[in-house]
């Protein structure tokens, strides 16, 4: 398992062009669908190899990776990267800015208007702005946040913190603020004094103690955190490796068992063991239908390998028109390897025999959500 630490938005589509289904909580309908049409011309001439450098750590690599993004450098660099970018190739360094935590904990916990949370999205919101804000100590007092050694903390509660924060956030992504407006001190307490009480915490609330702010995540939106966004649903994430949706009757007492494990399993908590249950799972439900469903003798599936099986499944199901060839589509590419994001045959294995694999805890789900349409037709009988 490798990290992509430079081109992750060229990997990024490649994986929807691959699976286009993982977008469907993000993209509103037309976009979806527009996805799935440069998904269907991908699947017919899919890019299945990529040229790049490897490095043997992240520190070796760094040397080019600012070589390419710090501007031009007199025709050595390419694309210099906007300032969020680079605060958080800085962070991974080091400490997190503290305009990044501002940026995080609002992200997380507040309703943005679609300009600012874009900006945010692609990179472009105007960081340094905010990083000369909060730096200024009387700003941080009227906020209600306090910085100690690059950290903040509040000792104020969650929602309390949130309005000045998401208030501050949203003047400087929608450009109510510019640089013009902060450059001076003067200018900055200005703005702050300026900045109505309604979005300021009330001091009755602030509480004994503080605490960093990356760890406050107990908050109730309230009219004054919340700004109306467009009707767009958020994308909606679990923490189960399978889904409340997806209810199997399993007769066979062991792999019933370990399916049971495996609804219980928080992936995040817990990857290494779904990966490696995934797996067992897999191929004892493939054991199962290949016995009693296509009528695999004891030896045939006991001297198979999981590719094979997974391949007479697979076939059964589409000469007897169980599943259409779309519909089994993630179990042919898992067989051929052909993937970049499914989980092929080779990367279950590696989640067993292999010490140096990693298991990642949204590839798992994705891996699950790929194949749950032919799981669940292993135990439709």
């Amino acid at each position: 398992m490798f990290v992509v630490l430079d081109g992750n938005r060229r990997v990024a589509a490649l994986k929807l062009l691959e699976n286009p289904s993982i977008a469907d909580d993000i993209f509103d309908r037309g976009s979806a669908q527009k996805l799935r049409d440069m998904a269907g011309k991908f699947s017919h001439a899919p890019i299945e190899e990529l040229t790049c450098v490897v490095f043997p750590t992240r520190e070796n690599a760094d040397i080019w990776i600012e070589l390419i993004h710090r501007g031009q450098n007199q025709g050595a660099g390419l694309v210099e990267w906007d300032g969020q970018v680079a605060a958080r190739y800085d962070a991974r360094k080091g400490s997190k800015p503290v305009s990044l935590q501002i940026l995080d904990f609002v992200r997380e916990n507040a309703e943005l208007t679609d300009e600012t949370r874009k900006k945010i999205e692609a990179g472009t919101f105007p960081i340094t702005n905010l990083e000369r804000l909060v730096n200024t100590p009387y700003v941080r007092k009227k906020l209600g946040i306090e910085k100690k050694e690059g950290e903040l903390s509040t000792a104020f509660p969650a929602a309390e913190v949130l309005k000045g924060l998401t208030r501050v956030v949203e003047d400087i992504g929608t450009k109510r603020i510019t640089v013009s407006d902060i450059k001076r001190q003067d200018q900055r307490i200005d703005y702050v004094n300026k900045v109505g009480q309604e979005d300021l915490p009330i001091p009755e609330t602030i509480n004994d103690s503080a605490r960093p702010l990356e760890d406050v995540n107990d908050v109730t939106p309230t009219k004054h955190t919340l700004i109306q966004r467009s009707s767009r649903s958020k994308p909606t994430t679990r923490s189960k490796l399978v889904p409340a949706n997806c209810s199997l009757r399993i007769d066979q007492h062991r792999i019933n068992g370990v399916y049971r494990e495996l609804r219980n399993l928080r992936v995040v908590e817990y990857p290494n063991a779904c990966a490696v249950m995934l797996r067992v799972f897999l191929e004892l439900s493939l054991d199962h239908y290949l016995e009693f469903e296509v009528k695999w003798s004891e030896q045939q599936i006991e001297n198979s390998f999981l590719s094979q099986k997974l391949s007479g499944a697979a076939n059964y199901m589409k000469g007897k028109s169980i599943l259409s060839e779309n519909q089994l589509s993630p179990v042919y590419k898992a067989i051929s390897g052909q993937t970049l994001l499914v989980a092929s045959v080779k990367t279950m294995h590696g989640y067993v025999h292999n010490r140096h694999f990693s298991p990642i805890a949204s590839e798992l789900l994705i891996t699950w959500d790929d194949l749950q349409p032919f799981i669940e037709k292993l135990w439709s009988n």
